[in-house]
């Protein structure tokens, strides 16, 4: 009988105690400080699948899911912040030391470290177990894969340059301090192995599975086809970005969830436009996200929320009378700011009922993203038209927003109308800054000054030489690597350019 999820996450708490860092040196914090774990584990492919979910868990700890919003949304104009104190408003207003915290990485490469684990050691288990076929360890490899990719792919896009870590740590005789690779490199590196192990990756889970973490919670081969866009997307290449979007829409399992369905993709979630999204339960494992909390924590405007909706953002949805599904009562409650689609339970014209639960999913990728991938990329091929059938046909169709647009005269027009469309599609996803530094840095930095007429708009004249100087270089737009990084690699990693003469 197959294990349930529910039971791979109890097997593997275990695990998770000894794979906790014991105050060695490892300033990764990956695994074990010694090789005894590995000579006493990894004889079963039970214990295979446990160090596999313990992956999937780690990308639901709270510095996991803190830095989902911190570093996709906070240097962006999605959301705003109720606290002008906290290291997030320092980021906020580039007012960035070394000692951030919000620039603390271990928790993604501690994700990494089991992913490694899985890869490295899972193939000895199968002259260990004859019940573990080659090919459920490929596809357990392949469901690694993803995740030390995903993980990659948020690292890279915050801080640019970042240490490339395939193998894990097992003792204090490895070497530690590992110097960090270029953007690119990383990039190219987990393009290779995304490529070569998506035809591994499942594209279900079976029946027999309930808890939604074994289905929608797990990466398939459509999850690979959606990363596999967005990194290409990032990195400029717009023939294979479609070549995957396009897989995605051959492949008839994902639609546009009706207007009416709308918000049933963040209530309960796992609906057919969601394509691969973290699991909460509170009624199968007892589990809460801090989502809620941070974009909620009630409905009323008293106790606040840590992050509101943005002016800029609800500026977007006053350009006509006509009702848009992702606006007021929607994505966002007007009157206190909050993100109603993170705590409410339907689209409602005068508020509604707040969850049961604080259980809510986060959403790395529905097909909405899918589309509007595709029309920017059509965009950056020179097919205005086709972007802007997807943006209005599509997207504002399904929202109800259906003022005309005219056709985009340049690619920069592109690129804006589709900016535009993500940033009302997607308020509080974590995509918006991301959005902003992609647009920015494309072609050696060509849109740079999209980016600077962003994050200087509401400025005050006091301070718009201050914050026009620290953006002109573009080394600012990505985070510092945190000081105890630098410190304890012991000269081998280096900072940040911008960084460098700032403690």
């Amino acid at each position: 009988m197959k294990k349930t999820i529910r039971n791979i996450i109890l097997y593997s708490a275990t695990l998770l105690m000894l794979y906790v860092p014991t105050g060695c040196n490892s300033w990764l914090d990956l695994l074990p400080t010694n090789d005894q774990t590995t000579d006493r584990y990894w004889e079963s492919k039970e214990e295979v699948e446990a160090v596999l979910a313990s992956a999937y868990k780690q990308l639901r700890a709270d510095a996991c899911q803190e830095r989902y919003v911190l570093w996709g949304e906070l240097r962006g104009d999605g959301i705003a912040l109720t606290s002008a104190t906290s290291a997030a408003a320092k980021i906020k207003n580039l007012d960035i030391l070394t000692d951030n915290s919000v620039s603390q990485w271990s928790a993604f490469y501690t994700a990494i470290g089991y992913a490694n684990s899985v890869l490295s050691y899972g193939p000895t288990v199968l002259e260990k177990d004859p019940t573990f076929s080659q090919e459920l360890m490929n596809s357990y490899a392949a469901e690694a894969i993803f995740i030390r990719s995903l993980c990659y792919f948020y690292l890279v896009r915050t801080f640019n340059n970042v240490p490339l870590v395939t193998e894990p740590y097992v003792d204090d005789s490895q070497e530690y301090a590992i110097p960090a690779s270029s953007e690119a490199d990383v990039l190219a590196r987990i393009v290779n192995d995304l490529e070569n192990n998506l035809s591994k990756c499942k594209t279900g889970y079976e029946s027999d599975q309930p808890n939604p973490w074994q289905n929608r919670g797990r990466a398939t081969r459509w999850a690979y086809h959606a990363l596999l866009a967005d990194i290409y997307l990032w990195q400029g290449n717009y023939g294979r970005c479609i070549f995957h979007c396009d897989e995605l829409e051959k492949s008839k399992k994902f639609r546009l969830m009706p207007r009416e369905d709308w918000f049933k993709n963040f209530y309960p979630g796992n609906s057919d436009e969601n394509i691969f999204e973290l699991q909460w339960s509170n009624s199968v494992d007892n589990s809460s996200s801090k989502f809620y909390t941070w974009y909620m924590n009630g409905k009323d405007a008293s106790p606040l929320s840590t992050y509101i909706i943005s002016d800029q953002s609800k500026e977007l949805f006053t350009e006509t009378i006509e009702k848009d599904y992702r606006g007021n009562n929607g994505s966002y409650l007007d009157a206190t700011g909050k993100i109603w689609k993170f705590g409410g339970t339907d689209y409602q014209n005068i508020g509604g009922a707040l969850r049961t639960y604080q259980d809510n999913n986060w959403i790395f990728y529905r097909y909405a993203d899918i589309r509007l991938m595709k029309a920017e990329a059509l965009v950056m091929q020179g097919d205005l038209q086709g972007a802007k059938d997807i943006v209005q046909d599509e997207i504002r169709s399904r929202a109800g927003y259906n003022m005309a647009i005219d056709l985009p005269a340049t690619e920069y027009d592109g690129l804006m109308m589709v900016m535009k469309e993500r940033q009302r599609e997607f308020i509080g996803e974590g995509k918006r800054w991301f959005d902003i530094l992609r647009v920015a840095k494309r072609n050696n930095f060509q849109y740079k000054q999209y980016l600077m007429d962003v994050l200087l708009e509401n400025v005050s004249a006091k301070d718009y030489a201050v914050w026009a100087s620290k953006l002109s270089d573009v080394n600012s737009y990505y985070l510092p690597i945190y000081k105890s990084e630098i410190d304890n690699s012991k000269g081998v990693l280096e900072q940040n350019p911008y960084y460098k003469d700032i403690d």
